[in-house]
């Protein structure tokens, strides 16, 4: 039997990927127009006749030379058939003519007519490069069609992958994936479209052919290398996970290492542990080195092993491949995950470790152990390190903030505060910095700082707004911020978060506003939690609309995150209907698992009301020896 070579393998890898480095693969997505690569035994007998009158309306500074700059690993006849069309193309004849598309057109319909045209089974000349115009003027469809059809001539493997190419980026998987099956089957030996088949097949969850084309491959190759077929087609579903288990599982995989890890980690997915080990065992016997395999079986081991056995498994894992950062960053993030920071910093500071902490993600990830563990010096040390790192310089300024700040020297976490610049960290770190200034009361600075940060980033400019107005509205000044605000939502109409922090800054007995911004709000992003949270509870404070209050909160009472809060504004507005039984059965249970103020004083009131002053006196003990709450005196 004969194994699949691994240029085969690559080749139908990367044309799968689309990848301009593949010599068979042509895609006008990585070429310039008109660059014409692709092997067809035509002979052109005046070549010269037959570009004679064609122009090609060029959309960028083309150059001769650009044309075969990507296909010198072809063979010679194409190399050959690239440089004669680029020639061409660009001969003083060309440019000089004059004639458009249409004109191009008649041209190469005169030239193929005439008796020194050669015609035959094979892919015509003229036809791909009538598509390869159609394609690069937008008309995919007809470009399809053509490149479709010609596919199924003789010889036509490199034209059939261009059409598999312009189908991938233009059509449905399922599409892509019977043209490529159709074609497969009228040409069953040119393997790399088996490869084609199969990962189309498993990227549009078409797990029964699947299966077949995976037969086929093991059947001709048990230890063929499947990995890249297998990339960016994991399903995302449950339903298509146990499918593409069930498939695996009719499979004759033998001991392939590829469809054995996806099998192991389908059956650790669905809880099956026990037999993912199996599987992983046999994986590893084949590729005993792999850090992925040996990362996989870790994962399993957790499923089934005590921390210290995972621990120790990992640290026999690392003495196979001492060398690689995957696994070693994998034993360091559970090491921390089962809170052993001490041993973490032994680790990383390990003189046989030494060369991964020359390493900048590690180097960051000791940086942040060391915080951790309040070892500030050495920290720090690291941090600085990255400073001149393009890739890490911000997340270092960000984590040399935290660790100024929590070394109490907040003039220095202001500052480096201040040099965070990266997108999805800038805007934590500005309100880090904010709240810095505030608490030293310097509220100019503070304000500056949220304008700056709107100079800086457009896309953060509500946010901007809204910490400068929160900064006014805690330096006394609520009525320059709800103007601020104004001002902001005249530049940002329908803004909601500007319209939300409006609503929050208005006067608690502002009802009638604050209802009249929250319909808009809702009308606006009807789904949105805190806005339904909001608009509940003042409904509630105006005494109103008690069947919406009810119907819009009953939905949330179990969710994880606002639950309690739905409940409470429940239990409000059963108070004021005086149904103190609704009260206790909405919080009580809640209150004794993990206690809170506002429950207690909810549950508190109900009980008085009910007359058991037994009830309230040990809410009122929960509240004052548990969470330092200063009641009033029991009436």
């Amino acid at each position: 039997m004969r194994k699949l070579s691994l240029a085969v393998i690559s080749s139908a890898c990367c044309a799968m990927r689309g990848c301009p480095l593949n010599p068979r693969f042509f895609a006008s997505k990585y070429v310039k127009p008109y660059c014409l690569s692709i092997y067809l035994p035509i002979q052109l007998s005046i070549p010269q006749q037959f570009f004679v009158n064609l122009k090609p309306n060029l959309k960028s500074n083309l150059k001769p030379l650009d044309v075969f700059k990507p296909f010198t690993a072809l063979g010679k006849n194409v190399v050959a058939t690239t440089l004669t069309l680029a020639s061409l193309l660009f001969s003083p004849a060309v440019f000089s003519a004059g004639a458009n598309f249409a004109s191009a057109s008649e041209s190469l319909n005169h030239s193929l007519s005439q008796p020194s045209a050669v015609v035959s089974t094979q892919p015509s000349l003229y036809a791909i490069l009538m598509a390869e115009f159609a394609a690069d003027r937008g008309r995919i469809d007809q470009a399809l069609a053509t490149y479709k059809q010609q596919s199924f001539l003789a010889d036509a493997a490199p034209v059939f992958e261009r059409a598999l190419g312009l189908s991938l980026q233009n059509e449905p998987p399922q599409l892509s994936l019977a043209f490529a099956n159709a074609w497969q089957q009228q040409n069953p030996d040119h393997v790399p479209a088996i490869f084609y088949v199969t990962h189309l097949a498993l990227k549009a969850h078409e797990y029964e052919l699947a299966g077949e084309k995976l037969n086929q491959i093991l059947q001709y190759d048990p230890d063929a290398d499947l990995s890249q077929i297998l990339i960016g087609i994991y399903p995302t579903e449950t339903r298509d996970q146990a499918e593409l288990l069930a498939t695996l599982n009719r499979l004759d995989i033998k001991n392939n290492p590829s469809l054995l890890v996806m099998k192991a980690g389908l059956l650790l997915q669905f809880q099956q542990p026990k037999a993912a080990l199996v599987a992983i065992n046999r994986a590893l016997k084949t590729n005993p080195k792999s850090p992925a395999f040996l990362i996989l079986k870790a994962d399993i081991l957790q499923a089934l092993s005590p921390s210290n056995q995972v621990i120790a498994f990992i640290a026999q894992a690392r003495k196979t491949v001492p060398d690689n950062k995957a696994l070693f960053v994998y034993q360091i993030r559970y090491m921390l995950k089962q809170g052993k920071s001490a041993q973490v910093w032994q680790q990383l500071n390990a003189r046989a470790n030494q060369q991964f902490l020359a390493d900048e993600e590690i180097k960051l990830l000791a940086a942040l152990v060391g915080i951790d563990l309040k070892k500030y010096a050495a920290a720090d040390r690291l941090l600085k390190a990255l400073l001149a790192s393009p890739n890490f310089k911000d997340q270092a300024n960000y984590y040399l903030a935290v660790s100024a700040e929590r070394q109490n020297l907040l003039n220095d976490a202001i500052g480096y505060y201040g040099k965070v610049m990266q997108p999805d960290l800038v805007l934590k770190a500005r309100q880090q910095q904010i709240d810095l200034l505030i608490s030293q009361s310097r509220f100019d600075e503070a304000i500056a700082s949220s304008i700056k940060l709107r100079e800086q980033f457009d896309s953060f400019a509500p946010q901007s707004y809204i910490m400068q107005a929160n900064i006014l509205q805690k330096n006394n000044q609520t009525a320059q911020a709800l103007a601020l605000l104004n001002s902001a939502q005249t530049s940002l109409p329908n803004n909601t978060d500007i319209l939300f922090a409006k609503v929050l800054l208005l006067p608690d007995d502002d009802y009638a506003s604050k209802l009249r911004l929250l319909k808009e709000l809702i009308r606006l992003a009807p789904s949105n939690v805190d806005y339904q949270l909001e608009y509940a509870q003042t409904l509630v404070n105006l005494k109103q609309n008690n069947e919406e209050v009810t119907a819009l909160l009953t939905a949330l009472i179990n969710d994880k995150e606002v639950g309690l809060k739905a409940r409470q504004i429940l239990s409000q507005q059963a108070l004021h209907q005086s149904d103190n039984s609704t009260v206790i059965s909405l919080l009580s249970d809640n209150f004794d698992i993990v206690p809170d103020v506002i429950s207690g004083l909810l549950l508190q009131q109900a009980y008085l009301n009910l007359g058991n002053k037994k009830e309230a006196e040990r809410i009122n003990q929960v509240l004052v020896n548990e969470l330092d709450y200063q009641p009033e005196n029991l009436q």
